[in-house]
């Protein structure tokens, strides 16, 4: 009903007897394990991580090491009325923290660490109840006596807690593969000997005040969190504490200067856990940003290729349309070729016409999107105004519209992409067309005019006799899918405007109406 895994009860049953050996229960009262009951910080981790359900499992794991190690314990149930009431001290703060306050058992955010130092607190308090009144109930009489005894264990028991249990919870989530890989840097052996020669400072110097010195510890903690975050804070500070008992043990000081120690110990753990912790959301913080750049980046890919699909498909309906219109009108002719032979002709040279501009404009558009730049030559502001006019004047023909092209002043020529200028004004163009054919005006003209800005600009203009751009639609004119035609794309002036700027000049909507477009170019890129 309640499955548990042997590889867990394994760890649990190796670390176990790898704090027993760590322990030595001759050694001052802050020091010392009491044998026969769960380690305490080790239990939580265990417990925050796999569940309840290992709680009767630990316990029987506790008694089953301590046989060989400890022998039969003298009063058998009186130990195991201890470990069960600690064990159940464990199971509520556990659950307290996974179900009631819900953190992260591997500890991930400030408000995790911060909860279960608390837990902490708490937890010490009870494993200190249970090992003080354990090892001498007959002292509870004396109230002093048996308070400092349990304030003295409190402290070594919170100590405990904050080293073992974090050590086991920040790494509990590398599998083997990961252990395996790992190799023992030089960094790594830099930081450990740190460590050592703050210890040998504060403890090997003869006339130096012990206490005095012990902020050389938080030098190589801070190194180490800075580096490795939680979890190389975690290491630093098991690694020192096992480092400071070997001292006080082989100093022998009085059970007071070890509780001072431990308190001393006790700040350190707490800023070297915060401090690792800070640096290690900090960077899941940025690598998360940075996920979030490459999924905006992907985003962004994808938008232009769909950006640059809408662009191929606008600017090639205008030359399909005019070659399935060029094709039905020689099919026409063929009916009687001796009589349109000429204009036969004509009409597929305008067919070949249009089809290697159809192809130049995907050529174009496909290298603008990839970021290829722009093909740079010299024009005149006649080529230009050709360029663009002349797929538009038939059409513009028949539709009765009357196109008039204004050169003013001395225009010298500028560098500029040949097809995708030519691509702007053609839009602006077949813009003024389609406006004057949907508003039916009395007066059908179009036009064009070029000027010199400036000495380093050239302006180019359309104008129509059309009924002139809406309220509504002025704000938001150069934005992708804003028309408002009943088949329009709303892809032309935003396209235009990118062609535009990208040579380094401005399109803009100089008079709503008459409708007047505007864009500048640069006399020299």
């Amino acid at each position: 009903m309640f499955p548990v895994s042997w590889r867990v009860l394994l760890a649990y049953a190796v670390c176990s007897l790898a704090l027993d050996a760590a322990s030595n229960p001759q050694t001052v009262l802050p020091l010392a394990l009491a044998p026969w009951t769960p380690p305490i910080g080790l239990s939580l981790a265990f417990l925050l991580l796999y569940g309840a359900r290992y709680a009767p499992w630990l316990i029987a794991a506790t008694f089953l090491l301590g046989l060989p190690i400890h022998g039969v314990p003298s009063n058998w149930l009186a130990a195991l009325w201890a470990a069960t009431l600690l064990m159940l001290g464990l199971l509520g703060i556990s659950t307290w923290l996974a179900r009631g306050l819900k953190i992260d058992a591997r500890l991930t955010s400030q408000r995790d660490l911060f909860w279960f130092l608390l837990a902490a607190v708490a937890g010490a308090w009870l494993d200190a109840g249970v090992h003080v009144f354990a090892r001498s109930p007959e002292a509870a009489s004396d109230v002093w006596g048996w308070g400092a005894d349990l304030v003295n264990y409190w402290v070594g028991a919170l100590i405990r807690l904050l080293i073992i249990a974090p050590l086991v919870l920040v790494h509990a989530g590398h599998d083997w593969a990961t252990w395996r890989s790992w190799r023992l840097e030089r960094e790594v052996l830099l930081q450990a000997a740190s460590i050592a020669i703050a210890l040998a400072v504060i403890f090997g110097l003869k006339y130096t005040d012990e206490y005095k010195f012990f902020y050389l510890l938080f030098l190589p903690l801070i190194w180490v969190a800075m580096r490795h975050g939680i979890q190389g804070a975690t290491a630093a500070l098991a690694f020192t504490h096992v480092g400071l008992n070997a001292s006080l043990e082989w100093r022998g000081l009085h059970a007071i200067a070890v509780v001072e120690f431990q308190m001393l110990m006790l700040g350190l753990a707490i800023t070297g856990l915060f401090l690792g912790l800070t640096v290690s959301a900090r960077r899941a913080a940025e690598e998360k940003l940075h996920q979030r750049e490459a999924e905006l980046n992907q985003a962004m890919r994808l938008a232009a290729a769909g950006e640059m699909t809408q662009a191929i498909a606008h600017e090639l309906n205008q030359p399909l349309s005019a070659l399935a219109n060029y094709a039905r009108a020689a099919q026409a002719m063929l009916e009687t070729p001796e009589n349109n032979l000429p204009l036969l002709a004509d009409t597929l040279a305008k067919i070949d016409r249009e089809a290697t501009r159809a192809g130049q404009v995907v050529r174009r558009l496909r290298e603008f999107f990839r970021g290829g730049g722009l093909r740079l030559e010299p024009l005149s502001a006649n080529e230009l105004i050709e360029e663009g006019l002349a797929p538009a004047r038939r059409r513009a023909e028949r539709a009765g519209i009357n196109v008039t092209v204004d050169l003013r002043g001395d225009l010298p020529q500028f560098m500029a992409d040949r097809v995708q200028t030519g691509t702007v004004l053609h839009n602006l163009l077949v813009n003024a067309i389609e406006a004057i054919e949907g508003g039916d005006p009395k007066t059908r003209e179009i036009a064009i005019t070029a000027r010199r800005l400036d000495d380093a600009r050239l302006r180019f203009c359309v104008r129509d006799s059309g009924p002139g751009v809406a309220q509504d639609m002025r704000e938001r004119l150069f934005d992708s899918f804003a028309t408002s035609k009943p088949e329009g794309m709303g892809l032309g002036l935003a396209i235009s405007r990118t062609l535009v700027e990208a040579h380094g000049g401005k399109l803009w909507l100089d008079n709503p109406r008459p409708t007047r477009f505007c864009f500048s170019l640069p006399i020299r890129p």
